[in-house]
């Protein structure tokens, strides 16, 4: 009977976890590059990556990046800000992107936007290991040439 009531708890048990997918507690989760990956990879950007939870799942996504006087990123103009592929652009299709993938090793790259791209996936494999609702974390990123 001990060894029906033991197999029959583990059964529940494995159950239950896969019921609930390994997902991240509801809730909101924020994640910023250090200061060391903005000044060099980041040229003075500060990337910067939120998520909210619903059930387990990414239900959004928000990627920006700010820099020291204060500048947003996504908010810029091709006046203020001249890239081929403008952030107002790439921003919004990386956080669609991140919502579709639901984990870091899913997220695939936005066209024009790698660096970027790579930075978000970083910051939401932090989140994934490290983050807490309501908490902003500091992902550390190796800058590479």
């Amino acid at each position: 009977m001990k060894k029906f009531l033991a197999i029959a708890f583990s059964a529940l048990l494995a159950l239950s976890l896969v019921a609930c997918g390994g997902g991240k507690k509801d809730g909101v989760y924020t994640a910023k590059v250090d200061a060391n990956y903005a000044a060099e990879a980041g040229h003075g950007w500060t990337d910067q990556l939120t998520v909210t939870y619903k059930d387990g799942k990414i239900t959004e996504a928000v990627f920006d990046s700010i820099n020291a006087e204060g500048t947003i990123k996504s908010q810029t103009t091709p006046e203020t800000y001249p890239m081929e592929f403008h952030p107002t652009e790439w921003i919004p299709q990386l956080g669609v992107g991140i919502v579709a993938a639901q984990t870091a090793d899913k997220v695939e790259v936005v066209a024009g936007a790698t660096h970027a791209s790579e930075a978000a996936k970083a910051l939401l494999a932090g989140i994934e290991k490290d983050g807490k609702p309501g908490e902003t974390i500091i992902v550390t990123i190796p800058v590479t040439a």
